[in-house]
This record gives structure tokens, C-alpha cells and sequence, in this order.
């Protein structure tokens, strides 16, 4: 019997927890995409503000308001990214650059007291536990779409869990 209790009060507080979380009525990303030189690199982050909104909406998939709901019950999220630093593989060797998707978050929650504003940066370094299994971390470039898809999932990863 002391289970049937513990199991039935796992299940109500996992349920509890799921209930809690905010519905997500909008998902608005903006991107200065003038800092990225290069023909390679332009052409795997070119789609940087699209990419991010997907990411983060795969992330929140279970939280995403239905069409029409109330606005004012559901969160609003927001992100201005500041700056994608991109150095390459010679300058990253030397020391003198680095690896970063950097940008403003501005959670809007239903009360707005709960509501988050925040600078995220993500660094090459904190990117590769979302390298696929069995990837040579020694020769990723930052214009290879597996670099480019761990930094939008680890940026994407990091906002969802404050609505989680």
C-alpha cells in the first residue's frame, strides 16, 4: 500500500509540474547577420533567425498555444542576437578568437513578475555534448552545419528550460 501512496504522489507532482509550465504564444528571434564574413560561413548561418525559432519550438513543442488563445496567458519569448563570433580554425589555434552565438533574452511570462530578461552566450566549448555520437571535435569549422546545429540547439536548450 505505502507505494500505491508514493507512486500516486510522484504522478500528481509530475503532473503538477507539467500544468505549471507556460503555454508559448510567440517566438521572435532577430539577428544581425552583417558581423559574418565569408561566403561559407554566410551561407550555413544565413538562416540563423528561422533556425533558432524551429529549435526553440521543438524544444517548447508540448507548451506552443494554440492558434487564437489568449495572449495574455501564454509567455512571449524574444531574442536580439548581439553577435556571432566566428573565428577560424588558425585563430582559434592561436588563442586570438573564438567560437560564440551571443544575443538578449526577453521572456515575457502571463505574470509579469515571472518575467526574465537576460544575456545568453554560447561558446564552442559548451557546445560539444550536442556534437553527434562519434564527431572529431579537431576538425569541426564553424561553417559546417554540425557546428552550426550544436550551437542553435544548446542556445535553444538553454531558453526553453527557463519555461520548463
Amino acid at each position: 500500500m505505502p507505494y500505491l501512496i508514493r507512486t500516486t504522489i510522484l504522478a500528481a507532482a509530475v503532473a503538477t509540474a507539467a500544468a505549471a509550465a507556460p503555454k508559448v504564444a510567440e517566438i521572435d528571434v532577430d539577428a544581425d547577420l552583417t558581423s559574418i564574413s565569408g561566403y561559407q560561413s554566410a551561407s550555413v548561418w544565413g538562416s540563423l533567425e528561422a533556425d533558432l525559432e524551429t529549435a526553440l519550438a521543438k524544444e517548447l513543442a508540448g507548451q506552443i498555444a494554440a492558434e487564437g488563445a489568449e495572449e495574455e496567458a501564454a509567455a512571449e519569448i524574444k531574442i536580439e542576437i548581439d553577435s556571432v563570433a566566428l573565428a577560424d580554425n588558425f585563430e582559434r589555434a592561436l588563442g586570438v578568437g573564438e567560437w560564440q552565438l551571443k544575443g538578449d533574452v526577453d521572456i515575457d511570462m502571463p505574470d509579469a513578475s515571472e518575467d526574465l530578461r537576460y544575456d545568453l552566450t554560447v561558446t564552442a566549448d559548451q557546445v560539444n555534448a550536442y556534437f553527434p555520437a562519434g564527431t572529431d571535435v579537431s576538425v569541426v569549422t564553424v561553417d559546417s552545419d554540425i557546428f552550426y546545429h550544436a550551437m542553435i540547439r544548446a542556445f535553444a536548450e538553454n531558453v526553453a528550460s527557463k519555461l520548463k
